[in-house]
């Protein structure tokens, strides 16, 4: 494995300066660059990013404090550690270096041996400090979707939760035979209780992604017969809101290479979604399709389409979409995600073409078996 060198950048207007240097440097394995002047210091800084420059204080034109300044100013540069090499000994002249955002200073002539230290801590804390900084914006981040974690566990549990717990104290304290209004309770028990399991399936679904945990092992699969008989098991769901679900196959068997779970998984995800966002009366579309390295399912609705602040963040976690559905059904976010997350798994693309008010369609392609 090669090991990335890390580039140093010396800025000096003596050239019998940077050839001791040089020399000594590229031998303990660092990349270098070299700068004459200040000017030319600003343009190598800006293009080639080193990982530490090393700056002559006594230059002419732009000496190495002025050049300093120009580097922390700059968002591009203010981030690469400097280290000033001067022939001042006057604890001032020190002062304002660090002043000036400088992380240490060399007094010429110095030792070799010196310099590779101080360059080596500073290279050493620099890449201890970008780590700190990632995992900082990874725990503010993960504190984020603990707080959006418990929004909706106590904005979308709420509800169901209280439907279970008001039909069963009237069932409780029902003293005369109601058979018929025990049943219409027992209804909305069954209902709220599936609301509540497919929101913790739903989360559970996401730790196994994220631990790595999901068994996305592949195998030949007739994408053609598990639509039809999603189209006709929604097309059930869907009478409830008057709303017509086709299915359409350019052949009898179109096979893919995916996870037979997880591929309906998805399909029954997309389904749903395009009938809970669809009006009344309105039409879902399931086209399937052959393309030369992939089986194509689009699953197209005519509800109201998306924004382009929808689009952009739909397939993120937690997604609250300005679009709602149509009906009495509950979003919670998670399910785009968890199917754009499964679809890669499965070496497949999925992505969303919409226009607000003129519906959606969803486009999934999965690997075609026979070209495996």
């Amino acid at each position: 494995m090669q090991i990335e060198q890390d580039t140093l950048l010396i800025v000096d207007d003596k050239p019998e300066n940077i050839s001791v240097l040089f020399h000594f440097l590229i031998n303990h394995g660092f990349k270098i660059l070299i700068a004459e002047n200040g000017e030319e210091g600003l343009r190598n800084a800006e293009e080639e990013n080193p990982n530490l420059i090393l700056l002559d204080v006594m230059m002419p034109k732009l000496d190495g404090f002025e050049t300093c300044i120009s580097l922390k100013n700059n968002p591009n540069t203010q981030a690469i550690p400097v280290i000033f090499m001067t022939a001042l000994s006057d604890t001032l002249e020190k002062v304002k270096a660090f002043e000036l955002g400088a992380v240490d200073y060399v007094t010429k002539p110095f030792q070799q041996e010196e310099i590779l230290a101080r360059i080596k801590t500073h290279l050493t804390l620099c890449k201890l400090q970008k780590e700190l900084e990632a995992k900082n914006e990874n725990l503010i981040e993960l504190n984020k979707e603990k707080n959006e974690f418990l929004d909706i566990v106590a904005h979308d549990l709420r509800n169901p939760l209280s439907a279970i717990y008001s039909a069963a104290d009237f069932i409780k304290n029902q003293k005369t035979d109601a058979e018929s209004k025990i049943t219409e309770m027992a209804g909305y028990i069954l209902d709220a209780s599936k609301q509540t399991l497919n929101l913790i399936e739903n989360f559970l679904n996401i730790r196994a992604i994220e631990s790595g945990q999901n068994d996305v092992s592949s195998e030949a699969v007739d994408i053609t017969s598990i639509l039809q008989w999603m189209a006709n098991h929604y097309t059930v769901i869907a009478k409830k809101k008057n709303i017509s679900v086709h299915f359409q196959s350019e052949k009898k068997q179109l096979v893919a290479w995916v996870n037979q779970s997880r591929v309906t998984q998805v399909l029954e995800n997309l389904i749903s979604n395009a009938i809970k966002y669809s009006p009344q009366g309105k039409l879902v579309n399931i086209r399937l399709s052959e393309r030369p390295s992939c089986i194509r399912c689009e699953i197209q609705d005519q509800g109201a389409g998306l924004s382009e602040s929808d689009k952009k963040q739909m397939f993120g976690k937690f997604a609250r979409l300005s679009t709602r559905p149509t009906g009495e059904e509950s979003s919670v976010g998670l399910g785009l995600f968890i199917v754009k997350k499964l679809v890669e798994m499965m070496k497949g693309k999925i992505w969303c073409e919409s226009e607000l008010g003129h519906g959606s369609t969803f486009i999934v392609e999965f690997p075609i078996a026979e070209k495996l």
